[in-house]
């Protein structure tokens, strides 16, 4: 999967050579993939959103192609690296937005850099244990600890083996086949040791009360079936944010099938265009 080489730049950021998606024109909006992934799994986002926005995607440390650097790799880090490509860019206050693990990123990065935030975008946001699924929290346990990690890192190359477990235990039926081809690409090219310290790391941060202190815009989009979240909390949350929008697509799960790739376009676009 490649997204076209005009949009796709390159620049040095914390010593290290940074790939990065930059389409679209007028304010910008910066943009966190999840967990393993990289500026692919925003392919229908980036076209999307350039009418409203620069649509600005780097590839994380240890994710698609940009070097892992030095250890630890966690929240803060990659929250403080997307800092530096903000002010390597000399971007002026902008969104911030995240999927899953990198929803947590950008809770850490407005936490961090205030007022660089004009308003947050989080999809399935990550943004503290109490959200999160007993089932989930127990494959975190298990994956991330030694030697079982190292099992795991070895099998993630196996496509047939990622999808079953992905199928039945993350993300459900109905995948979009170009979203999966992407997500099983970008496993296979992930530093196994930066992905696991960034995902131990994200699932012990709470940005419940700085959530609720939060005064600018904020969109929360959850699936209302997914796997890894407790929608019922992420409702609840809204409830406690006066100015937050929450939008649940029902009838959908964690992995991204056509209906809610369609879904989620729409209500980000409605919400960027306000």
């Amino acid at each position: 999967m490649t997204l076209g080489t005009l949009n796709v730049q390159f620049v040095e950021v914390l010593g290290r050579r940074v790939r990065y998606l930059d389409e679209g024109s007028g304010h910008p909006l910066l943009l966190c993939h999840g967990f393993i992934g990289s500026l692919e799994n925003f392919h229908t986002w980036g076209p999307a959103f350039a009418g409203h926005r620069r649509v600005l995607i780097p590839d994380l440390p240890g994710c698609g192609e940009t070097a892992a650097g030095a250890a630890p790799t966690t929240v803060a880090s990659h929250a403080e690296f997307m800092h530096a490509f903000a002010e390597r860019l000399e971007l002026p206050p902008h969104d911030v937005g995240g999927i899953c693990l990198g929803a947590t990123v950008a809770l850490e990065y407005a936490s961090r850099h205030p007022d660089a935030v004009t308003r947050l975008v989080l999809h399935t946001p990550i943004y503290s244990p109490t959200t999160l699924r007993p089932g989930f929290k127990r494959q975190v346990s298990v994956f991330t600890s030694a030697p079982v990690f190292w099992c795991v890192d070895r099998l993630r190359r196996n496509r047939f083996v990622s999808d079953v477990y992905k199928r039945v235990l993350v993300e459900g039926p109905g995948v979009d086949p170009v979203d999966a081809l992407i997500n099983f690409q970008n496993q296979c090219r992930a530093d196994g040791t930066a992905s696991r310290g960034w995902l131990k790391d994200a699932v012990r941060q709470d940005y419940r009360v700085f959530l609720q202190g939060w005064s600018k815009p904020i969109l929360i989009v959850v699936a209302g079936d997914d796997k890894m979240v407790d929608t019922g909390a992420i409702k609840d949350l809204g409830k406690a944010i006066p100015q937050a929008e929450v939008r649940v697509i029902e009838d959908a799960g964690h992995g991204w099938t056509p209906a809610l790739i369609s879904a989620q376009v729409q209500a980000i676009t409605g919400f960027l265009a306000r």
